[in-house]
């Protein structure tokens, strides 16, 4: 079959990964894709699978961690409709709260879908009204002001904008669109979410068997599942609930929050002293499950009641309503947590296994490819996200060897044993050093804002240094980034951030924006009861739970921060790894194969020489 490429010429590594998303696609198989920048992985994956798509009937879900990943992918669809003439329909979709236009609504945090369903109960959102009207008459109304609609392969603000004008409800009339779109470029919860993904597919009259999944940046998909199943309850928040409960004359909800709220408090009372958390055992839950089932629909309807009542659009009836229903629908192996802190007692819900909703996802979809630059090892992608019928393939680099020097530091460690002032100035001092040779912008990323706390400051420097603090805005990060990028055309600037914040992953920094960065110390997950029960699980389940809960996440971090440097064949840089434990040869399959580091106890003069 014919692949409709949307560029003239084809890469060799480009024409490989087509022939294996093919191969995967004909024999229905899940491919697991390590693939580093500059293969160009978007266009080499939605190119075939579209080509096939519109072939077989079936559609395309490209999905992301972050919207702003989904212009590319929007473009690849764009350029293969105008190079062939194809009847290629693409589709933005993005999470309801970003498209949400509502007045009162939108700036709902948590409990916005709880909101959002309330408002639209009580007819009290306009812009759904009018999408999708009850009578007869407000259905012919609905389809009146969506007549002449089409806005496949627009932008979501696009879409955004046009229904604001005609006082539409931007996500449902986006969903609308989803039966006829070949391509749907959205959110890993459009299918990793269960009622979100019934809806989606519902909308576009198709099913699993009949969609090929694309996940980009797949490495993030355990994470983000995890965060997808986590949620809170504070005991302050159900005695809040419980007055509300009272403002709406519900007085058996009231009585249920207050009991829930006493059993929170007992479940803290087992904290040992101290200390700040207790894992709590399936029995001691029993009482709070009980409660949470007999609860969950009448605090739902009466935070419903006293929102319109009161005519607000949050309250913590309904943050309590979203908490009950994780609780009612949790899945087998999820850890309950009793917590205190700062005069707060708390429960959480954290989950073990991602393949109890991942899995049903790739085993009944047609195919689907799974593509990332850090997804290694790939065999342990395949058995965390439970992948039966799974090939796995890693790519090299594209990029020349000689343009990109890496350093393995045989000194110097952030383990938490060996911390001292003295360890401590020592890696400001081979920073400081190797800051000085590099002609240009330098990042260094420490493990933790902690570790920046401290070695931050004794870094001494003529460049002007930027910081990356916790919690940042999206406007503020925005702001640092383009103040350090104007510095690299000058002298050169330093920057502190943080491994597997923002910063590192999903940022681009080519040709004079970045000369070297500095991995200071190895970023491994802080120790938690969650951190050593998931290492347990994975022990349990595949004899490797250090191996896959605590090493490979830690120096896939390390890799993706390390991969800021070199965006194109043209680039040239340093990636500086700081920490001795770097040269545990039980890390050597963590890294991409094709990946060579030189060691050194002297990095400022290796990376003098390399830039001459």
């Amino acid at each position: 079959m014919q692949v409709y490429f949307p560029f003239e010429t084809v890469r060799e590594q480009q024409r490989e990964l087509m022939k294996d998303v093919l191969a995967a696609l004909t024999e229905r198989k899940s491919l697991l894709v390590n693939a580093p920048t500059g293969i160009g992985k978007t266009a080499s994956a939605i190119a075939p699978a579209l080509s096939y798509a519109l072939e077989h009937d079936l559609k395309v879900f490209f999905l992301t961690p972050k919207s702003s990943q989904h212009e590319i992918a929007l473009e690849t669809a764009a350029l293969m409709k105008e190079r062939f003439g194809l009847d290629i329909k693409a589709l933005d979709l993005v999470g309801k709260r970003k498209m949400c236009i509502h007045p009162l609504v939108k700036h709902v945090r948590q409990g916005f879908y709880e909101a959002c369903s309330a408002a639209k109960k009580k007819n009290n959102c306009v812009y759904y009204s009018n999408t999708k009207g009850k009578t007869l008459k407000q259905k012919a109304e609905a389809r009146k002001r969506k007549a002449g609609l089409d806005i496949y392969g627009a932008p979501y603000t696009d879409t955004k904008s046009i229904c604001e004008v005609r006082e539409l409800c931007p996500y449902e009339v986006t969903l609308e669109m989803a039966q006829k779109a070949n391509l749907i470029i959205a959110d890993y919860s459009h299918l990793f979410s269960e009622d979100i993904r019934k809806t989606i597919l519902g909308n576009a009259k198709t099913s699993l068997q009949k969609c090929i999944i694309i996940v980009d940046e797949a490495h993030n998909l355990p994470h983000r599942i995890r965060d997808m199943l986590s949620t809170t309850l504070k005991e302050e928040d159900l005695e809040k609930a419980a007055k509300e409960a009272q403002q709406s004359g519900a007085d058996d909800a009231r009585i249920l929050l207050l009991e829930m709220a006493e059993e929170v408090k007992n479940l803290a009372a087992k904290i040992p002293f101290a200390k700040n958390e207790h894992l709590a055992e399936e029995g001691e839950l029993k009482a709070l499950k009980e409660l949470s089932k007999k609860a969950a629909e009448n605090v739902k309807e009466t935070a419903m009641d006293y929102m319109q009542k009161q005519k607000k659009e949050n309250s913590f009836l309904i943050q309590t309503s979203e908490f009950l229903d994780i609780l009612n629908r949790e899945k087998k192996h999820t850890l309950h947590i009793a917590e205190s802190m700062r005069n707060s007692r708390r429960i959480s819900l954290y989950p073990l296994d991602v393949s109890e909703v991942s899995a049903q996802i790739f085993n009944e979809s047609h195919a689907s490819i799974l593509m990332s630059g850090t997804l290694l090892p790939l065999e342990m992608y395949t058995e965390i996200l439970g992948i039966r019928n799974a090939q796995t393939k890693e790519y090299t680099s594209p990029f020349p060897k000689k343009n990109r020097l890496n350093l393995f530091v045989n000194k110097t460690t952030t383990r938490y044993t060996e911390r001292s002032e003295g360890q401590y100035e020592e890696i400001a001092q081979i920073a400081q050093n190797v800051i000085a040779n590099t002609p240009g912008n330098t990042i260094v990323f420490f493990p933790s804002f902690e570790i920046l706390r401290a070695i931050g400051p004794r870094i001494k420097t003529g460049r002007q240094i930027l910081e990356q603090r916790r919690e940042m805005p999206e406007h503020e990060k925005k702001a640092l980034i383009h103040r350090f990028r104007e510095l690299g055309s000058g002298f050169g600037g330093v920057l502190f951030a943080v491994s597997g914040g923002s910063i590192a992953e999903g940022i681009d920094f080519p040709g004079e924006n970045l000369k070297c960065a500095i991995i200071v110390g190895i970023p491994f997950e802080k120790v938690s009861i969650q951190s050593k029960a998931l290492i347990e699980y994975y022990q349990k389940k595949f004899g490797k739970g250090w191996e896959y809960a605590y090493n490979a996440p830690a120096i896939s971090r390390a890799v993706q921060a390390a991969g800021r440097v070199i965006r194109t064949e043209k680039d040239k840089g340093v990636c500086v790894f700081l920490d001795k434990r770097f040269l545990d040869p039980n890390y050597k399959g963590f890294f991409p194969k094709d990946f060579d580091a030189k060691i050194t106890s002297e990095p400022e003069k290796e990376v003098k020489s390399f830039f001459g």
